[in-house]
């Protein structure tokens, strides 16, 4: 019996696994911890549709599950290495290429459940690395509201991302694919990069967090956004993988 449920979880599990592959990749940047991450993720879909046979697969779903699987194995390496100085609190604000990366994908699984203030201090200095001067200017507002509401604003995420994972096993959880949403024609509206930059240049916190999370919907990642001097540096990759860099005054 449990070896004919095993089968139908594969079964079902099946059409998603090059995407999970590659989503493991991603995070891992190798291929032997991609392949440690998915056989974690696996036994933890399997257990979840053990708990939930009925639960609808998505690939937004599965790609969570991973991400949050790497953030679990992380989160161990780190406290074993630094067991007195590891604090949950402050997890998604750790530096390296992988953290950065699931710090990105935990901000847009999640953006919407935060506030317009706290997605902009999220975004503005974990995710493309902006001081707190930095961001203070381009908020107009003070370097003490800033750092104060980009602790609050991190502890609210940490928050969230425990509580999605434990949502995992929840069979009345609702899940939204929005990979499924995203535009695999490749296009990127001209206009889309305008309101991007336009709600820089006003400083305008939740037209910064709309349009980016908007480009990422078309699959456009906005790999950096950098000071110097008066102007704002952007690199940004298309749906297709080509990396553009542009500039604008601010």
């Amino acid at each position: 019996m449990e070896a004919d449920q095993d089968k139908a979880s594969f079964l079902r599990v099946k059409p998603f696994l090059a995407d999970i592959q590659k989503h493991c990749l991603s995070l891992t940047k190798n291929e032997w911890d991609a392949q440690d991450l998915l056989q974690e993720t696996l036994t933890k879909v399997y257990r979840s549709l053990q708990k939930a046979p009925e639960r609808e697969l998505t690939k937004a779903f599965l790609r969570q599950i991973a991400t949050n699987a790497w953030i679990d194995l992380c989160r161990k390496e780190k406290a074993n290495e630094h067991p007195a100085l590891f604090d949950e609190a402050i997890y998604l604000h750790q530096s390296s290429v992988s953290d950065a990366f699931v710090q990105r994908e935990v901000f847009e699984q999640l953006a919407d459940r935060l506030n317009a203030r706290q997605m902009v201090l999220i975004l503005m200095m974990d995710i493309f690395s902006f001081t707190a001067q930095e961001t203070a200017a381009l908020l107009h507002t003070t370097v003490g509201a800033v750092k104060e509401g980009v602790k609050r604003a991190r502890q609210r995420l940490f928050v969230l991302a425990e509580q999605s994972r434990q949502d995992e096993s929840s069979p009345t959880k609702k899940n939204i694919d929005k990979a499924g949403r995203r535009d695999s024609s490749g296009f990127v509206s001209k206009e889309g990069f305008e309101q991007f930059l336009a709600a820089f240049r006003a400083g305008d916190a939740y037209a910064i967090c709309q349009t980016y999370l908007c480009l990422a919907e078309q699959g456009v990642s906005v790999e950096k956004v950098s000071v110097a001097g008066d102007r704002l540096f952007f690199a940004v990759r298309d749906p297709d993988g080509h990396l553009l860099h542009f500039f604008q005054k601010w």
